[in-house]
């Protein structure tokens, strides 16, 4: 059966059980005075946007939010496992979604993996680069409208006559690592590449792997990302590397530095998936999240010296593991929130769901219940992207899941088919007071 959300249960009963009318205080027969009802409100709540989008499929990725073809409204790409490449879906400011994927096509099956929106060909368009777990990566160009043109396909360091075992990527994102004003990549191998960083040249199409680096030559990333984890205006990696959370520290010039101290290192290799970075604790300085797939999401501050800080348990109520992971200012109070999808229970079967943790903005959480997204239900958990998709000025969430499970006695079937979920976020309260008081001050 399924279950309805704890905000709905509650709404139920103070509508169906509390007085009608008359007095806020009732007397009863014994002469002992009726405490009225108090309606518990969530924060925030979420409602599916998600009209055209696939009720079918494995979206195996962090789904990417972009203006792809200059609207002014944010579109949706995804990366589907044992699909037949990335998928584009054109928002239209409301909520609705329509396709326009003409050219994405793999020439072989995908199998899910990272994405990245940027010009790289320098023509006002964004294009799209792809990181596939099984066929490496990809570039498309886009014309701003809904066709797509591939130049690059299927790059892996073998290809450039390195002789290395390495199949596809599990993740990439982009940035100028070297100053030269192009677009670069970086990618996470799938099996024993390591970290790769292609240099690109403004064309899209041609790529020179850096080799004089310290970037690890073997083992794999799950996810990379690419900011500024230090402050001084140089681009740094972030990844969820096969031995544990890492960084490495860019000079600008494309020459790294690891910086990992503090992070750990678990005698089990493979532990974390979603990653994200973020200033958590409001001290001006970059921190990492990481959902770590035993134990769930984990977070690192980052100290004065570039040492990092565990915290603790952030989500004790999930026993499940976390498997995809974003950071962000969901209710607009200025402090970063946590969004991870993952399961609460150790069982299996359709048990995955999506789960909001608030930030207090000095590394504390509490987990919000009722808002409407699904705690269950839902077959394997993917990745996570955040944006404002209908312009009301509150971020909504987008949810990738879809997969094989094992099998469930008692339940056979998804409570929610659609597998590419947008959820439009709503505030209430004093929450929804503050985020307009803030955007009449900007």
């Amino acid at each position: 059966m399924r279950r309805l959300p704890y905000w709905m249960v509650i709404l139920f009963l103070a509508a169906s059980c509390g007085p009608k009318g008359g007095p806020s205080n009732q007397t009863r027969t014994d002469g002992s005075v009726r405490q009225p009802r108090v309606s518990i409100v969530p924060e925030m709540t979420f409602t599916l946007c998600s009209e055209g989008l696939p009720i079918a499929g494995m979206w195996k990725c962090d789904p990417v939010l972009a203006d792809l073809n200059g609207d002014g409204n944010l579109d949706l790409a995804a990366h589907p496992r044992l699909g037949q490449g990335p998928r584009v879906w054109m928002g239209n400011g409301k909520g609705k979604w329509t396709e326009a994927s003409a050219g994405l096509q793999f020439e072989s099956a995908s199998c899910g993996g990272g994405l990245a929106v940027a010009d790289f060909n320098k023509d006002g368009f964004p294009d799209l680069a792809i990181g596939d777990h099984c066929q490496g990566n990809y570039v498309f160009l886009g014309d701003g409208g809904s066709r797509w043109r591939a130049v690059t396909k299927a790059m892996n360091p073998s290809d450039l006559g390195t002789g290395e075992s390495y199949a596809g990527s599990e993740d990439l994102d982009v940035g100028d690592f070297n100053g030269d004003g192009f677009i670069d990549l970086v990618t996470g191998a799938q099996d024993d590449g390591g970290i790769n960083v292609y240099l690109g040249d403004g064309s899209g199409s041609n790529w020179k792997r850096q080799t004089d680096t310290i970037l690890p030559t073997a083992g794999w990333a799950n996810r990379v990302k690419v900011c500024d984890l230090n402050g001084d205006s140089k681009l740094d990696i972030v990844a969820s590397y096969g031995e544990g959370p890492r960084a490495w520290l860019g000079d600008g010039k494309g020459t790294w530095t690891l910086a990992f101290r503090g992070l750990p290192t678990p005698m089990v290799q493979g532990l974390f998936n979603g990653l994200d970075a973020g200033d958590i604790n409001n001290d001006g300085r970059l921190d990492i999240a990481a959902a770590n797939w035993i134990d769930g999401p984990e977070v690192f501050i980052q100290e004065t010296d570039g040492d990092w800080r565990g915290t603790g348990d952030v989500f004790p109520e999930m026993h499940g593991g976390a498997y995809g992971l974003k950071l962000a200012d969901l209710d607009g109070d200025g402090n970063l929130d946590l969004i991870a999808s993952g399961r609460l229970t150790e069982q299996v079967g359709y048990v995955y769901g999506l789960f909001v943790l608030k930030g207090d903005g000095k590394g504390g959480w509490r987990y919000l219940k009722g808002t409407g997204l699904p705690e269950t239900g839902l077959s394997t958990a993917w990745g996570i992207t955040t944006g404002d998709v209908n312009g009301d000025g509150v971020l909504d969430i987008v949810y990738a899941t879809g997969g094989i499970v094992a099998s469930d006695p008692i339940q056979t079937e998804p409570v929610m088919p659609v597998r590419l979920q947008v959820w439009c976020g709503q505030l209430a309260g004093s929450n929804k007071a503050a985020l307009a008081h803030a955007h009449a001050g900007n």
